[in-house]
């Protein structure tokens, strides 16, 4: 069996240029090495022409089953025409879909995207094995109904879901991630002001909070598994060894959950020998709890931290189910600057409750305790308790889910439009990042970190003030033969041929 794992084209946020191959990819192909499999890994936004050269590298291969991920709504266009293209390109090969996105909005998604055959809901390491396994017959025989973990269409367009599959309690029980099928020196995997060393890295799924915003809550049942300390060490240093990598960015939304994970990974670090500097996001109360853990952590490479603050506006906590006050956000942002480790602040703008004088008052408050600001725009992602709410009262406005992406209003407020939000949020971060003291660390911090990322945001603040916009070098439009369905076979009738024999 020929297997191919499909990263589609994307545009890449020009306020960052970074791009990273997906973890979730390279998990599972690992893990379909270790059963046997042979596969390969494409990550379309690496191409030179990421449209035209997916299309030249499909029909050749002969992919037996190609996965094609979509993990966050704003990559749903993206995906759902990679998904037609690999139809055009192979008809008779099984096409599964799988990721965050897709594993939350199945039904919708599979109503919409009849050129799939299945998809995996969660995680995948185990259920694309077996999917692998059912489809050796090829299409016309493949059969997903005693498979765990899947959705699909039945013969009367109506979407079933198989038996749920248990979540991997042990994360060391996979292998290490399949970097050998990506090219980590590519130009676009060279992260954006922080160089060829720096390296992204996921370690854990999942979150223990319940935010109503969250769509990794959703995916993960409101629960967090960690690989290791040692594991994640080991993966650390074999990137430094194959690749030179010594910066790390963790990215998961909540790193060091685990305390035992977390006193385990320092001591596993501070053994190795490993050089490295590292940031990853934490909890309010994460913080809080290791407090005596910080100058260790900051001794062994970790310089900076995004905290999860959201808002400091109770009745917007409420909202967003974040179980944190103003006083504990204020003392965890404390200690990490204490320690010499800079906190960036993440804050989200346009809850229904939210006005122009809870920005004015937040912004100001994060000037207090932080370095840096992400001001994001509060967005209602599809299959979140947040997105329910805001659609029952008939709020959303925006119906382009490429526009999913934090940067645009989807909905208003009781006091703003959409765009007097956005009006709002641009002020906000030119009044952050125009002041002068962030203009003098962008020169002359002492800190090296600090120098770097003040440069890095005041690129993007350059390309703003003038009007520009930056463009991605290999960006290519989609196709327009790939904007409405793709005439397919009629698979289900044959599976229950199959069924009967």
């Amino acid at each position: 069996m020929n297997v191919l794992l499909l990263d589609p084209p994307h545009a890449i946020f020009g306020g960052l240029r970074m791009w990273m191959p997906s973890p979730g990819l390279m998990a599972l192909a690992a893990s379909l090495e270790r059963h046997g499999f042979s596969v390969d890994i494409i990550d379309a936004t690496t191409l030179a022409k990421p449209w035209t050269d997916l299309t030249d590298k499909l029909g050749p291969a002969g992919y037996d089953v190609v996965g094609v991920t979509c993990q966050a709504a704003t990559f749903h266009h993206d995906a759902v025409q990679a998904v037609r293209l690999v139809r055009l390109c192979l008809p008779q090969c099984v096409i599964v879909g799988g990721g965050g996105h897709f594993s939350l909005n199945a039904t919708e998604v599979l109503q919409q995207v009849p050129e799939l055959d299945c998809l995996v809901i969660g995680e995948g390491e185990l259920t694309f094995a077996e999917v692998i396994q059912a489809a050796a017959e090829g299409r016309q025989a493949f059969n997903p109904e005693g498979i765990p973990g899947l959705a699909f269409l039945n013969q009367d367009g109506q979407v079933e879901w198989t038996a749920p599959r248990p979540q991997i309690e042990d994360l060391d029980s996979l292998p290490q991630p399949a970097y050998h099928k990506v090219d980590l020196e590519d130009p676009t995997y060279q992260l954006h002001g922080m160089g060829r060393r720096a390296v992204g890295i996921s370690t854990s799924r999942g979150c223990g909070d319940r935010c109503s915003y969250c769509s990794e809550s959703v995916l993960w049942r409101s629960k967090w598994r960690g690989r290791s300390g040692p594991a994640v060490v080991e993966e650390m240093q074999e990137l430094n060894r194959r690749y030179g990598k010594t910066l790390f960015v963790f990215n998961e939304n909540s790193f060091n959950q685990s305390r035992q994970r977390n006193e385990s990974f320092l001591q596993s670090l501070g053994s190795s020998g490993l050089r490295s500097d590292f940031w990853f996001q934490s909890r309010v109360s994460d913080i809080l709890r290791d407090r005596d853990l910080l100058p260790e952590f900051r001794r062994l490479g970790l310089y900076e931290v995004m905290l999860g603050v959201e808002s400091i506006t109770p009745e917007t906590l409420r909202n967003y189910s974040k179980n944190q006050t103003f006083e504990e956000i204020t003392e965890a942002a404390r200690l990490l600057r204490e320690q010499g480790i800079m906190v960036m602040t993440n804050v989200m703008f346009g809850d229904w409750f939210d006005t122009e004088e809870t920005l004015r008052e937040i912004v100001d408050y994060c000037c207090r305790i932080g370095d840096f600001l992400v001001l994001t725009l509060t967005t209602p992602l599809p299959g979140t308790r947040y997105y329910q709410k805001a659609l029952a009262s008939g709020l959303i406005e925006e119906e382009d889910y490429g526009r999913f992406d934090f940067m645009h209003p989807i909905m208003p407020n009781a006091r703003h439009t959409r765009e007097e939000i956005l009006a709002l949020h641009r002020r906000y971060l030119k009044k952050y990042y125009t002041r002068p003291s962030v203009f003098w660390r962008m020169f002359f911090s002492r800190n090296r970190f600090v120098r770097m990322s003040y440069r890095l945001i005041m690129r993007h603040a350059w390309y703003e003030a003038r009007g520009k916009v930056w463009v991605q070098p290999n960006f290519e439009p989609v196709p327009d033969r790939l904007t409405r369905p793709v005439e397919t076979a009629v698979r289900p009738a044959a599976r229950t041929a199959a069924n009967a024999m």
